[in-house]
């Protein structure tokens, strides 16, 4: 039995492991949290109202998603061997990262950006593999100009699969850096996740969510749940995204929601030391 194949059979007995786990946790969770009745999930949010948390109309959808195997395009990968495509302007390829500067800034509409940089991400000689990404309005900004690539329906949130425009203060794109996720492969039947209100009342039991702040928005994607530290193929999850506003300092925080057991992610994910399995 080969290295390669030993590697992915400790990768799917760890997945398997989270997926019993996750399943019991998605239980006890959604009981906790609901109660088994959404007049329960109702009377959290009236505490939320009652505590000057402000927020849209939550959705009580549970989207189908998949864990999602991938690895980022590295040296010699298909981003870089895209870049011979590329006209007007300067591109290098380093630590898995397109790096472009056009040669001429490209003027935007400052309220709907994306009215012209679609055209532009669109085409090859423009940015590589284009069509395959989405704008995101939650993740761009006035300065910068977010575009998501999109894997079985759901955007990268990771920054593995992004493009990321400059913006000047002419509302001129300048230039942008690219990452882009190679062959993603589902590593399991579709199976639903829970929802965006449940992802919400969840973070606020755990007190991650203070006094006098606004819910911005909360969105649905992949983020990266582990990696390995010799292997560049890495294993991602549907996770909520929510972004916090604080009313009175006016601080921001993004919080991440495992989307099949509920769990709070953090910011970076494990690493698992596959030198151990080959001794």
């Amino acid at each position: 039995m080969n290295f390669k194949r030993i590697q992915w059979i400790f990768l799917v007995a760890f997945i398997l492991f989270d997926i019993i786990v996750g399943c019991q946790l998605l239980f006890q969770n959604r009981f906790t949290i609901t109660n088994n009745t959404q007049s329960r999930q109702s009377t959290v949010l009236k505490e939320m109202r009652a505590d000057s948390i402000s927020y849209q109309n939550l959705s009580k959808h549970q989207p189908n998603a998949f864990y999602i195997s991938g690895s980022r395009s590295g040296d010699g990968g298909e981003l870089e061997q895209q870049m011979a495509k590329l006209h007007n302007q300067t591109s290098r390829f380093a630590d898995s990262q397109l790096v472009s500067e056009f040669d001429s800034p490209i003027k935007l509409n400052g309220d709907r950006p994306q009215s012209r940089l679609d055209q532009v991400v669109r085409r090859a000689r423009n940015v590589p593999l284009g069509e395959h990404y989405q704008y995101s309005a939650q993740l761009s900004s006035r300065r910068e100009a977010v575009y998501t690539q999109m894997v079985k329906d759901q955007p990268v949130l990771s920054s593995d699969g992004q493009i990321r425009f400059r913006i000047n203060w002419n509302n001129q794109v300048t230039g942008y850096t690219q990452t882009y996720l190679e062959d993603p492969t589902t590593l399991q039947q579709r199976t639903a996740t829970i929802s965006q209100r449940q992802a919400v009342v969840w973070l606020y039991r755990h007190n991650q969510i203070p006094n006098n702040s606004q819910i911005r928005w909360a969105i649905l994607g992949y983020t990266k749940l582990l990696t390995t530290n010799n292997h560049n193929r890495a294993v991602y999850v549907p996770t909520w995204a929510v972004e916090i506003k604080t009313k009175t300092a006016d601080t921001v925080q993004r919080l991440n929601v495992n989307a099949f057991n509920s769990t709070i992610m953090k910011s970076s994910p494990d690493t698992v030391n596959m030198d151990s399995i080959n001794k």
